[in-house]
């Protein structure tokens, strides 16, 4: 999978893996996976970045045949925060796409991010 997350940076964190931070972003941005053919998502694992000052709290979760034109598929009560203990999200949608992102409406201004996403799909 793809991911495209303009204006961001790799951040080292704690433990094997590291996160995904915005470059002082904190409003309108998104990370875009594509995956490899045309899937249904039924579910999403989401955490944000270790810091709780760092947490995004206005998204989405948004499907797309394009990569250009996204639908969205799951809106949670704002302000609904991404801190730093996994979270799931059941996604309730017949629609198949080949591109899947995260737009975030607003976050927090410190180098909001993610150090989990995980999308789960129908397989046929």
């Amino acid at each position: 999978m793809d991911s495209f997350f303009p204006d961001t940076v790799y951040v080292r964190g704690d433990g094997e893996g590291g996160e995904w931070a915005t470059d002082w972003v904190y409003k309108n941005f998104s990370l875009t996976i594509e995956c490899p053919d045309v899937v249904r998502v039924w579910k999403v694992a989401l955490r944000g970045r270790d810091s709780n000052t760092q947490r995004i709290f206005q998204w989405r979760i948004e499907g797309s045949d394009d990569g250009r034109d996204f639908t969205a598929l799951f809106r949670v009560p704002n302000p609904t925060y991404l801190g730093n203990t996994i979270q799931h999200y059941e996604i309730d949608t017949n629609s198949k796409f080949i591109y899947y992102r995260l737009y975030c409406k607003e976050a927090e201004p410190q180098r909001a991010g993610l150090s989990y996403m995980q999308f789960y799909i129908y397989s046929d």
